[in-house]
């Protein structure tokens, strides 16, 4: 897996070592379409551990998912940030276990992970693989379906190229003399539903923490869909039928089709795909480590377009794809310029409309004499 000209990482054939067994084009789930699983219950759900349900991007189940794996000596993997703002996925452990809580808004590094899973395979313990739908459809090809394994995919609305992670920061901290340690997309301490891209002194104080409305240059092209790999915007894995076991997400759509008692902040959505995950349900609400509130499947699926289909492209990504080439892979030139484009014709629009509004008023203004 190699970068790209404009950042993005692609997989390349090494032909020096290529035997043409073609066993990576099998495997490939973008060449091999994996099966499918209509979802066949529906959650609102959360941690009955406090600090993680402060913590967590949602409600904190795939934290509580990793507590029930640790319980039964079972193997568990999840997305950590490096010292250099790489995410990689790794093995869930009690040293990591906070690292790998909440959203990691990036491309994850997943290559080191698969002998760590074929092992625990063999040696015969409970495994419960967590990650982007695109990514459990590839350890599903690899792995296969077994008794003691558990697919666990989180809803995806696309994923931003890692450099352009790495570059930001650096922007930051040479713009403001800084030197950042940590990372979060939804920062605890600003309330994870608000989204906060924050960024963290040595020892652990708060040096930059802005969300889009302030002017947050990554999270805008990150959460209005500016900056995601192409593959995204043609998304398979965007649909109702999941390709997982379990489903698992923020709660969008809370309280539409049926009424309920309280708030969608820090709940999880969880859909039962397979009777295995229902069943993986059941033992976490059995064990005390999730509180549970059955609710109708379309609801969840109503209220999250990306249950329903991928990312449309917005104007400004075709202006996103022109500049990243243009400027060699660089972020901060680019989204710089996505954004004045995008000033630019907002203030056109708004000009060429003003005389129409100012009609419209006087017309009211006249008419209601």
């Amino acid at each position: 897996m190699e970068e790209d000209a404009t950042g993005v990482v692609m997989p390349r054939v090494d032909s020096s070592q290529c035997i043409e067994c073609k066993a990576c084009e099998r495997i490939c789930p973008a060449l091999n379409a994996p099966a499918y699983n209509m979802p066949r219950a529906a959650y609102a759900a959360w941690s009955t551990d406090h600090e993680i349900r402060r913590t967590a991007a949602s409600g904190g189940i795939a934290s509580a998912i990793n507590k029930y794996v640790e319980s039964v000596a079972g193997f568990s993997i999840g997305a950590a940030l490096d010292d250099d703002f790489k995410v990689k996925i790794e093995p869930c452990n009690a040293k990591n276990i906070d690292a790998v809580r909440n959203s990691k808004y990036s491309f994850s590094d997943s290559q080191d992970i698969y002998p760590f899973l074929r092992r625990a395979l063999k040696e015969g313990r409970f495994v419960a693989v967590v990650g982007l739908p695109c990514q459990i459809a590839g350890y599903r090809k690899y792995l296969g379906d077994h008794d003691n394994v558990v697919y666990v995919d989180l809803v995806c609305h696309g994923v931003t190229p890692n450099s352009y992670l790495r570059q930001h920061i650096k922007s930051l901290e040479s713009q403001l003399k800084i030197d950042a340690y940590g990372l979060s997309f939804r920062a605890p301490e600003k309330g994870t539903a608000n989204y906060f891209f924050t960024l963290y002194g040595r020892d652990g104080d708060i040096l930059y923490s802005k969300r889009s409305v302030d002017g947050e240059k990554y999270n805008l092209a990150f959460h209005r869909s500016y900056s995601y790999r192409e593959n995204c915007y043609h998304c398979h894995y965007a649909r109702r039928e999941r390709c997982s076991d379990l489903t698992i997400g923020d709660y969008h759509g809370l309280g539409q089709l049926k009424t309920c008692s309280f708030s969608d902040e820090n709940v999880s959505m969880i859909l039962a795909n397979t009777p295995k995950g229902e069943v993986l349900v059941s033992q976490l609400a059995q064990k005390g480590l999730i509180e549970i509130h059955p609710r109708p499947i379309e609801e969840p699926i109503k209220g999250d377009l990306q249950l329903q289909r991928p990312t449309p492209k917005p104007r400004e990504r075709f202006d996103f794809e022109k500049y990243i080439v243009k400027y060699n892979g660089d972020f901060e030139a680019t989204i710089d310029k996505v954004l004045a484009l995008r000033d630019n014709r907002e203030r056109v629009a708004f000009l060429k409309g003003l005389p129409r509004r100012v009609a419209r008023k006087i017309f009211n203004v006249l008419k209601a004499r």
